[in-house]
C-alpha cells in the first residue's frame, strides 16, 4: 500500500509492504521517503485492540494509539502526537465516504476475499455512522469494516470463522 501524507508541512510517500517470514504475526516493512531522506522501518503487529496497537519496532516493543481526525490520522506515540494529514486521493475518498452519511438502505459488501474475525453489530441491533460491523482478515491484515450510516441492522450474513469473497453482502443497515 502507498500512501501520501503530510506532516509538520514536510510531504512525505509511505510505502508498507507485508513480509511474508515464518513468523505467524503480521510483518511488514515500512518505506517512508521524506523531503531530505529515505528510511526503512521493520515492524510486527503483537496485538491490537480497541485501545490500540501493540507493535515491534526495529526490535523495541512500542504501544501506538491511532485514531482518525478531519484532516487524517493523529498517531499518539511515545508520549508525542503526531497529526498526519492524508494526501492521497484514495485515503480521502475512503475517508469521506465514512464520514458521509449513506441516505435510505445501505448494503455493505466485502471489498476483498477474506475471513470474518469478529462480529461487532447483529441483526435488529442500532448502529452509528462509522460504527464497526465486522472485523475481516485478509492478506495477514484485520480490516474494520465501518457503518455507512446511523440506523438498525436488518440483514446480518456473517459469522465468525466464515469466509467472504469480494462483494459478498454482509450487512443491510437501514
Amino acid at each position: 500500500m502507498k500512501i501520501k501524507a503530510r506532516y509538520d508541512n514536510q510531504t512525505y510517500r509511505i510505502h508498507l509492504v507485508e513480509r511474508q517470514d515464518a513468523d505467524p504475526r503480521s510483518s511488514f516493512e515500512i518505506r517512508i521517503e521524506g523531503p531530505e531522506n529515505e528510511q526503512v522501518v521493520e515492524v510486527r503487529v503483537l496485538d491490537h485492540s480497541q485501545a490500540g496497537w501493540t507493535l515491534e519496532i526495529d526490535g523495541k516493543i512500542q504501544d501506538v494509539l491511532i485514531s482518525e481526525n478531519p484532516e487524517g490520522l493523529s498517531i499518539d506515540w511515545d508520549y508525542r502526537s503526531f497529526p498526519i494529514q492524508i494526501l492521497t486521493q484514495a485515503e480521502r475518498l475512503l475517508r469521506q465516504s465514512v464520514r458521509n452519511e449513506t441516505q435510505g438502505r445501505a448494503t455493505v459488501r466485502a471489498q476483498m476475499p477474506g475471513q470474518v474475525i469478529t462480529v461487532l453489530a447483529k441483526e435488529g441491533e442500532g448502529v452509528q455512522v462509522g460504527q464497526g460491523l465486522v472485523i475481516i482478515e485478509a492478506m495477514k491484515m484485520q480490516n474494520e469494516i465501518k457503518s455507512p450510516k446511523s440506523g438498525t441492522v436488518i440483514t446480518c450474513n456473517v459469522q465468525e470463522g466464515i469466509k467472504v469473497s469480494g462483494g459478498d453482502v454482509l450487512f443491510e443497515i437501514e
